[in-house]
């Protein structure tokens, strides 16, 4: 891929990763972009976002801040690149589970599962998200990337949700995948990279897998219903809450191209 991204779109995704403008042509130019996401990654990974300037990244690839500028105009820009250089693998991985042959619903969303707790032990996860979750507080660019990368995390498990619980309608079903999403994410801080709960993740993921995999299975509107909440008119649409307007959030869907259940 060598087209220039929308800069003015502030929407993460995987698919959307490319070379800068003036990289796609020449090796040397694919291959300055890469050194400077990855120096870009690391300045995160050891100091936080707040460290991340074009000037230090242009020190640390010992190169003139003229050779980053020429592809990023802003750390925020950088940033974009950089968030999608870490998503291409894990959604590679998410999908290869989600399309895998003869495999089970249930089966896939365990797969799921286990993928995302074994990725947030990483050094890479567990060092980049807490960091992003914080700026998304105060930053409007890292919030609308952060809902960007869980809406696309949700858009891969609603479906399986809907396969093995169609009692289910398009709100309890996303909603559903809200909590799978938050669940595990929410373990980093336990079972993270160098987390004092590491060394347990083989049991925990067992018990997440366990009681996850079959809360989908089994919940009912009814049960929901009896914990206090109260359906929508089924004749009214709903639409998941997300910080992205409505074209953007159009457009992300349609740029997965993963295929969501009516």
């Amino acid at each position: 891929m060598t087209s220039k991204p929308t800069n003015a779109n502030p929407m993460i995704g995987a698919w959307r990763l490319s070379t800068r403008e003036g990289a796609g042509r020449y090796q040397t130019g694919r291959d300055r972009v890469a050194q400077i996401l990855d120096v870009a990654l690391e300045v995160i990974l050891e100091s936080g976002y707040q460290a991340l300037t074009l000037r230090e990244v242009a020190r640390r690839c010992k190169i003139q801040i003229g050779a980053v500028t020429y592809y990023y105009r802003s750390r925020t820009d950088l940033l974009q690149d950089v968030l999608n250089m870490v998503l291409v693998p894990y959604a590679e991985n998410l999908s290869k589970i989600q399309t895998a042959p003869g495999v089970t619903a249930e089966q896939k969303l365990e797969g799921i599962i286990r993928m995302l707790l074994e990725d947030i032990r990483t050094r890479q996860t567990t060092g980049l998200f807490p960091h992003l979750w914080a700026l998304a507080n105060h930053d409007p660019f890292v919030a609308k990337a952060v809902d960007s990368i869980y809406i696309l995390e949700r858009l891969r498990l609603s479906p399986l949700i809907g396969e093995l619980n169609p009692r289910l309608g398009p709100q309890e079903r996303e909603t559903l995948a809200m909590f799978v999403v938050a669940s595990v994410a929410g373990s980093t801080i336990f079972v993270g990279f160098e987390k004092p709960w590491t060394s347990e993740l083989p049991l925990y993921t067992a018990i997440a897998c366990r009681s996850l995999v079959e809360l989908v299975k089994t919940v009912t509107p009814a049960q929901l219903e009896s914990y206090g909440w109260r359906p929508r008119d089924r004749r009214s649409t709903w639409k998941p809450p997300t910080l992205l307007d409505a074209d953007d959030y159009q457009a992300l869907v349609a740029g997965s191209g993963i295929q969501t259940p009516a």
